[in-house]
């Protein structure tokens, strides 16, 4: 069984990474995994055919100048699908490329499975998505427990399996193995910068990030930053830490990830997986994200959901701060970190929630994310191919003449004269139906 998979970031090679481990687990013998992906998917065993940074691009305004680019890239893998004809495409995440993907794919006759990791978020916008992909998808993965229903509603095969993060050692990892290696004594505060993966939030937000931290420092002595980042953005955060004046301690080892994340105190994170990831650790903190004025205004058009922490939208309340475009203003940002700094009361608010929102993602379950996952994946491809019937074909409206209006006082118009009967021998046409 050959499976082509595409990503698009960092988190998404992270999930597939974990699938591909988990399919290889049950089905050790003649499974082949190729596609668009990163290093964590090659780790597991797939062979890479394209880095997922090459597609790797967020933000409407941001998109526009690679849009050439992209187009050359998705055409060039469409056709290499094509011409592998895998069993199955599952795309993860980064829905507005894998969608498009889809669509194209069916268009040009792929009649393999199309299987997606990471249900769109259509119960905060564009709830339509949901019929739209169930014309061209298999079934679909949901992080989530309340987001199947609004895809079998569509008679898409849906299933919650729960958030990775939950097989990680994100509870049980000790930030004191990071503060010794580090030699950051115990009883020293420290706060985490967490300035995100992809470029454009690089671009946007590592600045109210940096400022951030320096006001805080100013009312905190001998603080320690603490900085976990990939091996792919150390540089560019090394660079934009060069002139802080103040004691950091930058983290790209995926070894101990965990326990540089344990290591924060506090911390000021971007928008994004990481702020799950940093409310399912047990860190208190902040978000703050920004981005093209243009991109911001027509999302704020479309969303329906007023929060942007997936700890906010889960439990439906304001549990951790979020400082987001118009307010992500350094000055703000530090008030409220030097609260949660001072405040213990304000800390233990954060860490109750974080417990709740632990049950949500699928604490505790038996099974793991990735191998419910992957049972799913298997279960899709033992089923038949869905028969999705065709939108019906519009009524075609038979030319008529049409009258032109007649001016006054002109004379009136002969009726052309009636056509005359063709010879019963000719075969009489056949209308267009386009279907």
């Amino acid at each position: 069984m050959k499976l082509f998979f595409i990503v698009g970031e960092n988190s998404g090679d992270n999930l597939a990474g974990g699938l591909i481990r988990e399919l290889k687990q049950i089905q050790p013998e003649g499974l082949e995994c190729v596609g668009v992906g990163g290093p964590r998917m090659k780790a597991a065993g797939m062979n890479v055919l394209l880095p997922f940074d090459q597609i790797s691009v967020i933000g409407i305004w941001e998109v526009i100048p690679k849009i050439p680019r992209l187009m050359k890239i998705f055409k060039a893998i469409a056709e290499e699908i094509i011409k592998q004809n895998p069993d199955a495409v599952i795309t993860v995440d980064f829905p507005d490329f894998n969608f498009l993907m889809g669509k194209s794919l069916r268009k040009r006759g792929y009649t393999g499975k199309i299987i997606h990791y990471v249900a769109p978020s259509v119960w905060a916008w564009r709830k339509g998505r949901a019929k739209s992909i169930s014309q061209f998808l298999d079934g679909i993965i949901c992080l989530f427990p309340m987001e199947p229903e609004y895809f079998t509603a569509h008679n898409l095969k849906a299933a919650y399996v729960g958030h990775p993060v939950v097989e990680t050692k994100a509870i049980e990892a000790e930030g004191s193995v990071f503060r010794e290696a580090n030699d950051i004594p115990s009883e020293v505060k420290t706060l985490g910068l967490f300035f995100g993966s992809r470029e454009s939030e690089f671009k946007n937000i590592s600045s109210p990030i940096k400022l951030s931290g320096a006001l805080v420092a100013e009312e905190i002595k001998n603080i320690r930053f603490v900085v976990p980042t990939l091996p792919e953005t150390e540089y560019n955060v090394q660079i934009l830490l060069k002139d802080f004046d103040h004691p950091v301690h930058v983290s790209s080892n995926q070894a101990f990830k965990w326990e540089s994340f344990k290591a924060c105190d506090i911390a000021i994170a971007v928008s994004g997986t990481v702020a799950l990831e940093l409310a399912y650790a047990g860190i208190p903190h902040v978000i703050v994200y920004k981005t093209n004025p243009l991109t911001y205004l027509i999302l704020r058009l479309m969303v329906k959901v007023k929060k942007v922490h997936l700890a906010n939208i889960l439990l439906n309340e304001d549990v951790v701060p979020e400082f987001i475009q118009g307010k992500c203003h350094p000055e703000s940002i530090a008030q409220k970190l030097l609260e949660l700094f001072s405040s213990e009361e304000a800390r233990q608010k954060q860490l109750d929630k974080f417990d709740e929102l632990r049950k949500l993602v699928g604490f505790g379950s038996e099974k793991t994310p990735s191998r419910r996952a992957a049972e799913f994946v298997l279960e899709v491809m033992k089923e038949p191919r869905r028969v999705i019937a065709p939108p019906p074909a519009k009524k075609q409206v038979k030319n008529q003449a049409v009258k032109k209006p007649v001016a006054k006082g002109a004379p009136p118009q002969k009726k052309p004269a009636p056509k005359k009967p063709e010879p019963a021998s000719k075969p009489a046409d056949t209308e267009k139906t386009g279907s």
